[in-house]
């Protein structure tokens, strides 16, 4: 009788009536196991053929939204000023080491509507994956099929953007049973994407769902579509450079799946697509900016020294250092530098000694960016949040993609730097008793992966920061904590054939880990702490 009402209300014309059912399928669809009956799971299911048409209804823009997109869309043009929307708080977040939790802020909806009102096309689509993950392709897509084939095959465009929007709704709850749908659809999708009629909305949830299918694509690589991801690129990237902000995000998104999804297999095109994300760097505003970086930090990650080999590097640090270099003269503590500099950090890592060319400007612009927000900070009389310390992260954690990029060759790096190679030491000395915990989080990584990449660094302020490090095995900050342990485990590792230089420490380090291993370590709120690692 719930469910049955609940269905009813889920289609009313109300909107607020129509979310606070719709948000039921949702709340149901993330019960966990033990919570969820099997009655409560029949009854549910009973209703599935008749709650699917209500979600896809529920997915389609209103008149009224459509208008109010349609006039926006001028709005996202390239060319416009940025809004508010766009340069929302951009955030760092530093390197854990062995084990250490790193949180990820970032939310990757599918919906390309970004902005931040819940409502029911949000709710339906997001209840529609959640169902389908609860009960997957033998229940959601008997009656979903259908559906479907009618809003894609559909007259109006905006039926057709709903129906690609529940298409992705469902990629992850019945992936392998979509399969065999893929030939046909996939074609569909790369036709809408490319279409140069196709309204933006249609452009961006074409790419997302894309990005959803990703792993069908690259399954049939090794099939009879050798082709495939070549196709996809040259789609993606077809348009990337498109005038609209939101398509722009969108492609870059989907991309970054893709990545994720194919690593290596996309080497063949590595080229054409830095040659396209170095032209979008004069045309991209904020958002669209730190998407791009975002991505192309990715793909260092997810594709490795690869994309240090031939030309690519040439192709694509050059704009990226010359790009930096523009910014940080027009607002040094400009935050959209951030996902540049985390891009470099992930870039300069994989290439390794491929990045030496452009090594010195790198270490010197990082070191210029501790500088300068040091400076700043040193204004606020300590009153000043967290977060506004973020860019001596992201430098330091650059420095550390130095170090780890070219190893032994970062002493000869620091020797060349004419203006900081003298006051690194002193530098990161001073970060590693600093007052925010991210920044001497970062510092004892850089620490402790100079300890095994170029130890000859550190051994002249080895007392001060050896000191430092043990004063950190503290639990009240379990992140920091965790690094400091992991680098006083690389001092001693390079310290196995002369004992003897440890002996100054032991007995501090034996103290602070043994109050560490008796698990009595209490927050302020008097709950036991865990640290990892």
């Amino acid at each position: 009788a719930i469910s049955e009402f609940i269905l009813n209300a889920t289609s009313d014309d109300s909107e607020d009536v129509a979310l606070e059912a719709c948000e039921f399928w949702l709340t149901f669809a993330s019960l966990e196991e033990d919570v969820c009956s099997p009655e409560m799971y029949g009854y549910v299911q009973q209703i599935l053929p008749r709650l699917m048409p209500v979600l896809l209804k529920g997915m389609v823009y209103s008149e009224e939204k459509r208008e109010e997109l349609m006039d926006a869309n001028a709005l996202d043009e390239s060319n416009a000023a940025d809004r508010v929307q766009d340069v929302a708080p951009i955030f760092h977040s530093s390197s854990a080491k062995r084990g250490g939790d790193e949180s990820d802020d970032e939310g990757n909806g599918d919906d390309p509507d970004d902005d931040n009102e819940w409502n029911v096309r949000k709710c339906s689509a997001a209840s529609l994956d959640s169902l389908a993950n609860m009960y997957g392709p033998e229940y959601i897509l008997p009656p979903l099929l259908p559906l479907l084939q009618e809003s894609l095959s559909h007259s109006d465009p905006w039926v057709r953007e709903a129906g690609l929007l529940a298409l992705g709704a469902v990629a992850d709850g019945c992936e392998e049973a979509m399969a065999e749908h893929m030939g046909q659809l996939h074609p569909f999708m790369m036709a809408q994407l490319t279409d140069a009629s196709s309204i933006p909305q249609f452009k961006m949830i074409a790419a997302l769902c894309l990005g959803r299918y990703s792993h069908w694509a690259v399954a049939q690589v090794h099939n009879d579509q050798p082709d495939i991801l070549g196709k996809m690129t040259e789609a993606l990237m077809g348009r990337a450079l498109d005038a609209n902000r939101k398509v722009q995000v969108a492609i870059c998104s989907a991309f970054g799946v893709l990545v994720e999804a194919s690593g290596d297999l996309l080497t063949p095109y590595l080229g054409p697509v830095y040659r396209t994300f170095v032209q979008a760097l004069n045309l991209y505003h904020t958002r669209s900016l730190v998407t791009l970086f975002d991505v192309m930090g990715s793909m260092a990650d997810y594709l490795g020294p690869i994309i240090g080999e031939g030309q690519l590097p040439a192709i694509i640090v050059p704009p990226l250092q010359q790009f930096w270099h523009q910014m940080a003269r027009n607002n040094p503590l400009d935050r959209t530098i951030m996902p540049l500099v985390e891009c470099l950090a992930s870039t300069a890592l994989v290439m390794g000694p491929n990045y030496q060319p452009w090594a010195l400007q790198t270490f010197d612009g990082a070191m210029s960016m501790i500088e300068r927000c040091l400076m700043h900070l040193s204004t606020m009389d300590d009153n000043y949040f967290d977060e506004e310390a973020d860019p001596i992260v992201c430098a330091s954690d650059l420095l550390d993609g130095l170090v780890e990029g070219l190893g032994a060759n970062f002493p000869a790096l620091l020797s060349s730097s004419t203006r900081y190679g003298e006051h690194f030491l002193g530098v990161l000395h001073n970060l590693t008793h600093h007052e925010v915990a991210g920044v001497r989080m970062s510092a004892f990584a850089l620490f402790g992966d100079l300890a095994r990449q170029a130890p000859t660094v550190i051994q002249p302020g080895m007392n001060e920061l050896m000191g430092e490090a043990i004063a950190c095995i503290d639990a009240m900050f379990p992140s920091v904590c965790n690094n400091a342990v992991w680098s006083i485990g690389e001092i001693c590792v390079k310290c196995e054939n002369s004992p003897e230089s440890l002996q100054p420490f032991a007995q501090d380090i034996v103290d602070a880990l043994i109050t560490l291993l008796m698990g009595n370590a209490v927050n302020s709120e008097g709950h036991a702490l865990v640290v990892p690692g």
